[in-house]
């Protein structure tokens, strides 16, 4: 009997707390319709976001680099000794002026440049 009595309100409740779970935040999304016209103005002037630009054959559009393979060695081994790089998702260290020089100097070392920052 007690068996049946559960059975029953677990069937009752089902659909109150199948409504409660929103895994994907719907509710909190608003629409625009329910923007104020300030607000929608707002939106429309504000500069559209960066887009990549892909080619034909689906490769990402890029600048030409400025700096020769040597230069960019050269400063990614001075960073490497500074101990500033990292793996994984944790990114790259800020490095501190004096290391950003060092940096700068050791890749223009690598093309022959003199190491004057002036």
């Amino acid at each position: 009997m007690q068996r049946l009595i559960f059975l029953a309100v677990l069937a009752a409740s089902a659909p109150v707390l199948a409504n409660d779970v929103d895994p994907f935040g719907f509710d909190k999304q608003t629409t625009a319709g329910g923007m104020t016209r300030a607000e929608a103005s707002a939106l429309a002037k504000a500069a559209p976001p960066a887009a990549m630009r892909i080619d034909d054959q689906g490769r990402l559009i890029t600048t030409p680099s400025t700096k020769s393979r040597a230069q960019v060695a050269a400063e990614t081994a001075a960073a490497a000794r500074l101990g500033l790089l990292r793996f994984g998702e944790l990114g790259p260290i800020q490095p501190t002026d004096e290391q950003e020089r060092e940096i700068t100097l050791a890749g223009l070392r690598a093309i022959g440049q003199s190491g004057s920052l002036d």
